[in-house]
């Protein structure tokens, strides 16, 4: 198998694993806090469609103060923290990627159990 072939077989088993996620979120967002992409764990914990998602900015379901949050991330680094939806609470890593060779952001986000 070339190294080409491999890498494409790579990005499309991370793919279909991040997908296939229960109970664990990711999203991945652009400079202007677009989402661009969603799995389905994301769209259940959030209780909407990805469609629907795919029309939202990151800090939508959460309140004003995360918005600092969010240009710091959008500075570099690898950042975690816990965030306040609508829906409860999060936990999240959050981390500047390239995706098809384009800057991104992806967060991975679990509900947080602890009160």
């Amino acid at each position: 198998m070339s190294a080409d072939a491999f890498d494409v077989a790579q990005l499309a088993l991370l793919g279909e694993a991040a997908e296939c996620l229960q109970d664990v979120a990711v999203f991945v967002w652009d400079d202007d806090r677009n989402y661009v992409a969603v799995n389905q764990a994301a769209c259940a914990l959030l209780g909407r469609t990805r469609e629907q998602i795919l029309h939202l900015k990151v800090g939508d379901l959460t309140p004003d103060r995360a918005s600092p949050l969010f240009r710091e991330v959008q500075h570099g680094g690898v950042h975690t923290g816990l965030v306040e939806f609508e829906g409860g609470r999060l936990r999240f890593v959050t981390c500047p990627t390239r995706v098809a060779g384009l800057p991104y952001m992806v967060s991975v986000c679990w509900q947080d159990e602890a009160r």
